[in-house]
């Protein structure tokens, strides 16, 4: 009998090792970053750095798969249809996450419910810059302009739904104007038409391709988007510096696992993503991308979304935004 009882204890410790185990779970080969955009951009760059720190950190090479279209939704759909094994990740950020369940009127995946989120890392204040017709310097003349004459100046975005798009209905509603939306297939031909100096035309983007431009005078920046200005453009002043109050908006990247994911392997990726988020070397690396740091934890991180998800949406109930 105390035989078996001693059998019985060392079965039932020997389990409870072999269940502790899956928590040091580490991946043994290359793992898969799905970015939703395209290469190139912004949100690639991004994507690719935090992609590498995730290599140096997991000891295995990050390999950046760039799937782009319907604002990430392409992305999202490679991934639930990729095996929910810790090898398949994804880059998320604002507009997958918060905006186009607001803004679709069709959309394939749901962000808490498909997704897991793993943690942010930084977020990226936006840059309204105008084009040389733009009769205004600053925030306070195009604000007096736009009162003026609402349709004296477009407001351009890189495309339906986008989150450039959401920044220029917050603003109209803000200023209690209608200016009229113009979007484009992407930031860059956005930037290029604004660069151009064709109409009169503003556009309210992330700095990756905006900031070189800005700081060679080709560009005239009016306002930056967050609660506070950019270090690499000072001279800059916020929104609310310049009579649009309340206004504190910036664009947040993150990475988030298939919602079938096994546990112990969604705490192993989590615990990795608040390391490396802290990481000076990764941002130092992202803050020469215009991001600031943003490193929230995987519960302090699905809260953000959650509360996105709800102020965007009734911001594009109350302006009719849609997107077929």
């Amino acid at each position: 009998m105390k035989c078996k009882i001693a059998l019985l204890l060392f079965l039932w410790v020997q389990s409870g090792i072999s269940l502790a185990q899956p928590a040091n779970w580490t991946p043994s080969k290359p793992v898969r970053l799905i970015v939703p955009q395209v290469a190139g951009g912004g949100a690639d760059a991004i994507g690719r750095t935090i992609g590498q720190a995730l290599s140096d950190n997991l000891g295995q090479p990050v390999i950046v798969d760039n799937r782009p279209g319907t604002n990430g939704g392409v992305g999202v759909d490679n991934l639930l249809n990729s095996p929910a094994d810790g090898y398949n990740l994804i880059l998320v950020y604002t507009s997958l996450m918060a905006i186009n369940p607001a803004v679709y009127e069709k959309i394939s995946y749901s962000p808490m419910r498909d997704l897991k989120p793993l943690g942010a890392v930084c977020e990226v204040p936006l840059v309204m810059i105008a084009s040389s017709k733009v009769p205004a310097n600053n925030m306070r003349e195009l604000i007096n302009s736009l009162k003026g004459d609402p349709q004296s100046i477009f407001g351009a975005s890189s495309g339906n739904g986008s989150f450039s798009h959401m920044m220029i209905e917050i603003m109209n509603t803000k200023i209690g104007v209608k200016m009229t939306h113009i979007p484009f297939k992407g930031e860059g031909p956005a930037v290029a038409h604004v660069l151009s100096g064709q109409d009169s035309i503003i556009y309210i983007g992330t700095p990756a391709i905006i900031l070189s431009q800005v700081q060679a005078g080709k560009l005239k920046a009016l306002g930056v988007t967050t609660s506070h200005r950019m270090r690499q453009i000072p001279n800059v002043p916020t929104f609310a510096e310049g009579g649009i109050t309340d206004f504190n908006e910036s664009f947040w990247y993150g990475l988030a696992a298939s919602a079938n994911t096994p546990s112990h392997i969604v705490e192993a990726y989590s615990k990795v993503v608040s390391e490396i988020s802290r990481s000076e070397s990764l941002q130092t690396s992202l803050g020469k991308m215009g991001c600031d740091p943003l490193p929230l934890n995987a519960n302090e991180f699905s809260d953000k979304v959650r509360n996105d998800m709800k102020k965007y949406s009734a911001i594009a109930k109350a302006v009719n935004m849609k997107v077929d």
